[in-house]
């Protein structure tokens, strides 16, 4: 049996510096260049150029997950809530995970800076879904970050530029277009990281990114694009307010 099949994926021959390094980057490269290959990446565009986004939050803190859980996510989650949350969360909002679940693996940094293993779950495999849905919509609406409500257009077949921009769009509400020309070549060039990802470690070529590193970096161009977006819309409601404030002197002068 898979480590990924199984509540207990250190019960094996793996050291946790093997799982951690190699067996889940390598699964989620795994589903992501799958869900490539059967058209239903949700990083792809339909016929017109669109791009479906939907973020999925974590419901520790309330806001998007990152690149490398955010997309093997979106593409296990399928029809269930774009929410995530882990066995503590549901613990501590007095319900469980149902029995017999399996969760979504993801690493996180210890206090010591070693790598540890948990799951995420979606509110659905839990005994009580509504009440998970409603804790981690109350920590958005808490959090009150702003959407942004325009259309942000995918300029290039880089993966990394391709992928920066559909996770900004994740993050920050945006709607997003690409030319399905671009899309294809990024499917290309995207697989090549999938496929280093993939092949066995002594088979790697050095100058491709591991998966992590490959998402960290497109996790920075993300940030990099909303810090401009928001910039963009600060000034955009200051230019509103000034215009507004302009109209009403003008009123009353008339008056």
């Amino acid at each position: 049996m898979s480590s990924l099949d199984t509540n207990k994926p250190f019960n094996n021959s793996v050291s946790e510096k093997q799982f951690n390094g190699f067996y889940i980057p390598s699964h989620n490269a795994k589903i992501i260049k799958e869900s490539i290959e059967n058209g239903t990446a949700p990083f792809l565009p339909d016929q017109a150029g669109n791009v479906n986004v939907k973020p999925v939050i974590n419901g520790n803190t309330g806001y998007c997950l990152n690149a490398k859980d955010l997309i093997p996510l979106q593409i296990v989650g399928k029809d269930n809530s774009n929410i995530a949350v882990t066995y503590k969360t549901t613990q501590n909002l007095g319900t469980r995970v149902k029995e017999g679940e399996k969760g979504f693996f993801y690493n996180f940094k210890r206090e010591d800076n070693t790598i540890g293993t948990s799951q995420f779950f979606f509110p659905e495999q839990t005994e009580n879904p509504q009440l998970v849905k409603d804790s981690v919509n109350e920590k958005v609406a808490k959090n009150k970050l702003p959407q942004i409500s325009k259309t942000i257009e995918i300029q290039s077949a880089n993966p990394e530029e391709y992928l920066g921009t559909y996770v900004a769009a994740c993050k920050s509400g945006a709607s997003l277009k690409v030319n399905p020309e671009i899309a294809e070549e990024f499917k290309k060039n995207f697989t090549a990281v999938l496929d280093n990802q993939l092949s066995k470690k002594a088979d790697r070529n050095a100058e491709i990114d591991t998966l992590s590193n490959f998402m960290f970096k497109v996790d920075q161009k993300a940030n990099s694009i909303n810090k401009e977006l928001y910039a963009e819309r600060r000034q955009e409601m200051q230019k509103t307010q000034q215009q507004s404030k302009k109209k009403e002197q003008t009123f009353e002068m008339g008056n």
